[in-house]
């Protein structure tokens, strides 16, 4: 059986960690989400992929080349306008042609090889036309959903389409068998609503099978940050330790819980690492810093002294000057965070947090949550960001500014200042006692 992922959306709502890459490419956990999906599909015999790129392809094809470091052999398939799913899958159909099933996967689902294996099996078992792993979630609104009948057969699939729109928590999980006759009729129907309608009412089974498990897709920059919880779990929680024979950690450090600690890197004396926690390779964390609770360093990523990082995705080769203060944060590739900055993740009167996006203005499903910095972003000396605050790609803040808005891409900021110098004045004199 072969594959097809689907990597060519621009994931604006991820923005501005999405600006140059696709979705497939975000961090979790030091590694980007599609060579998760790859390993997934290889752990299951699966080696002959169809990935059809688009927004962020070059990053794509340069990583991942033809898959002969991952065992597997890959073709690329451009998608030259973003025009959905549907398009997507058309756009690959020669690929596809002899086969008689394929396995979909879309690119911005964190899959697991179970999840294939237990979508695969079920598709055979249930002699089905169809099946599609389906998961359980508390905001069907968000998601496409199905309504499944007995026996595990679905009897309507609604695309995403707001709060009106649903038909059940059971949310469509990413994973999918099809027979190649979906091309037919997704050719005529256009949508892939119509085309599984279609297909129920000719008498083809659509199967579901049902994932229990968590379960992570990214349409929100806090998904990122649940898929990397998920992700350190499983990785580090019950496995103990690990530190790379090349990395040097000083004596002095402090090592509580779960921590990955990968080749080259340096730990400082001081220096409290607090996991699950993970540091990739390459990375510097200066004297009397704190790095804890889920903290993800990729490579190359540099700390100054007396850094503190929680719960926070720090992308590749980011630098953080002394004494700042990152959590609930997600940091872009290459970006310089200057000595003293605060991100700032929670309201003092403790109301919700909302992420604007276009038009529309979503409830953040977290109490604290910080900055979405993109890549290339130089934050300077003192700078303060509000909660929730997204900085654009390639922007420049100049020291002592307070973010209280989101910045776009390109953008420079300042702060004006008024500088006043007087006399003081004989009541200045008077009330020098009183302080």
């Amino acid at each position: 059986m072969k594959a097809l992922v689907l990597t060519a959306g621009k994931g604006a709502r991820l923005s501005p960690l999405t600006t140059d890459r696709s979705k497939s490419m975000l961090m979790i956990a030091g590694r980007p989400v599609l060579q998760y999906i790859l390993e997934s599909l290889r752990d299951n015999g699966i080696k002959d992929i169809v990935i059809v790129v688009g927004h962020g392809r070059d990053e794509i094809t340069e990583r991942f080349q033809q898959g002969e470091d991952l065992g597997v052999r890959i073709r690329y398939v451009y998608q030259r306008e973003q025009r959905g799913v549907e398009h997507a899958m058309l756009t690959a159909r020669d690929e596809l042609e002899d086969e008689n099933e394929f396995l979909l996967v879309n690119g911005d689902v964190l899959v697991e090889p179970e999840m294939v294996s237990r979508t695969i099996a079920n598709h055979g078992l249930m002699d089905a036309d169809v099946t599609m792993l389906v998961t359980l979630v508390s905001n069907p609104e968000q998601f496409g959903t199905v309504r499944i009948g007995p026996n595990g057969i679905v009897e309507k699939l609604v695309e995403k389409g707001g709060p009106d729109r649903y038909v059940s928590n059971y949310a469509v999980g990413g994973v999918t068998v099809f027979t190649t006759e979906i091309f037919d009729v997704l050719q005529r129907e256009e949508t892939m609503e119509r085309a599984i309608e279609s297909m129920i009412s000719s008498g083809k089974k659509i199967a579901a099978t049902v994932w229990e498990r968590e379960w992570a897709e990214f349409t929100w920059p806090w998904d990122i940050l649940k898929a990397n919880r998920v992700v350190m779990d499983k990785m580090l929680r019950g496995r103990g330790t690990f530190i790379a024979e090349s990395a040097e950690i000083h004596k002095n450090v402090v090592l509580e819980g779960p921590v990955y600690i990968g080749e080259e890197s340096v730990v400082r004396p001081g220096t409290t690492i607090r996991g699950p926690v993970y540091i990739g390779k390459g990375v510097y964390i200066g004297n009397n810093s704190l790095v804890r609770d889920y903290a993800c360093l990729c490579d190359g990523v540099h700390l100054g002294y007396a850094v503190e990082i929680r719960n926070s995705m720090i992308f590749d080769r980011v630098n953080v000057g002394r004494m700042t203060y990152l959590a609930d944060s997600l940091i872009g590739a290459d970006t310089c965070i200057e000595a003293g900055a605060q991100m700032w993740n929670w309201r003092p009167d403790n109301k919700p947090l909302y992420l604007q996006y276009e038009d529309i203005r979503v409830q953040i499903p977290m109490r604290k949550f910080g900055a979405i910095v993109g890549d290339r972003v130089v934050i300077g000396v003192n700078t303060s960001v509000y909660p929730a605050t997204r900085i654009g790609t390639d922007s420049i803040i100049t020291p002592g500014c307070v973010i209280d808005r989101d910045i776009p891409p390109k953008s420079r900021v300042w702060a004006e200042q008024k500088l006043v110098i007087e006399p003081r004045t004989d009541e200045d004199e008077s009330g020098k006692g009183e302080r």
